[in-house]
C-alpha cells in the first residue's frame, strides 16, 4: 500500500504511521528513510569505485616505471646528445611530457567516447525505455576517468626526470664515440 501525504502534512503521517502501524504484520518504509539508505549505499559504492580506481593506478604507475626505465635506457643517447648540445634538463623533462600528454590525451579521448557511445546505447535501450534518464554531464563519473591517465602521465614524468637528472652527458657521448 502507498500512502501519500497532503501538501505540507508528511510529517504528521510520518509520525502517525510510525506509532500506529504493527511492525510485526507490515513492513514501513518511509521516504525520507529510503533516501538516506540510498545515499548512503551510493556514497559506499562511490568509495568503492574510488578505492578501486587508485589501486588500479597506483598498479599502473609501478608498471609504466618499469617500462619507462627500458624507454630511457633506449633512448639514452639521444638524451645525452641533446643535453651535451645546449638543451636543458627541464627542455627534456619538458619534451617527455608533450610526448606522454599526447598519448594519454589521445587514449582518453577515444576511451571517453567509446564511453559515450555505450552510455548512449544505455540510454536508448535499457534506461530510455523505462522512463529513466542518464545524466552525461554528472562530473562524479568523469572523474573516475581521470586517475590512471594522471598515474601515467606522473609515472611517466617523474620516471623519466629522476633519470635525467642521473644523467651525464659527457659518459654518454664518450661511450657512443
Amino acid at each position: 500500500m502507498l500512502v501519500v501525504p497532503r501538501e505540507g502534512q508528511k510529517q504528521a503521517l510520518d509520525r502517525w504511521l510510525q506509532e500506529n502501524v504493527d511492525a510485526a504484520l507490515v513492513r514501513l518504509i518511509l521516504h525520507d528513510v529510503q533516501a538516506r539508505e540510498d545515499k548512503e549505499m551510493t556514497r559506499s559504492m562511490v568509495l568503492t569505485f574510488a578505492l578501486l580506481e587508485c589501486m588500479i593506478a597506483v598498479i599502473a604507475a609501478a608498471a609504466l616505471a618499469t617500462l619507462n626505465h627500458v624507454f630511457f635506457d633506449q633512448r639514452r643517447e639521444e638524451f645525452g646528445i641533446l643535453n651535451a648540445v645546449g638543451r636543458s634538463r627541464r627542455w627534456l623533462v619538458l619534451r617527455t611530457i608533450k610526448e606522454t600528454g599526447s598519448v594519454v590525451g589521445l587514449a582518453w579521448g577515444i576511451g571517453a567516447a567509446l564511453c559515450g557511445i555505450g552510455l548512449l546505447g544505455m540510454q536508448c535501450l535499457i534506461y530510455g525505455p523505462r522512463g529513466l534518464v542518464l545524466d552525461f554531464f554528472d562530473p562524479v563519473p568523469w572523474l573516475f576517468t581521470l586517475p590512471v591517465p594522471l598515474a601515467v602521465l606522473l609515472a611517466s614524468v617523474g620516471t623519466i626526470a629522476w633519470m635525467l637528472h642521473k644523467l651525464d652527458p659527457i659518459a654518454v657521448i664518450e661511450r657512443s664515440a
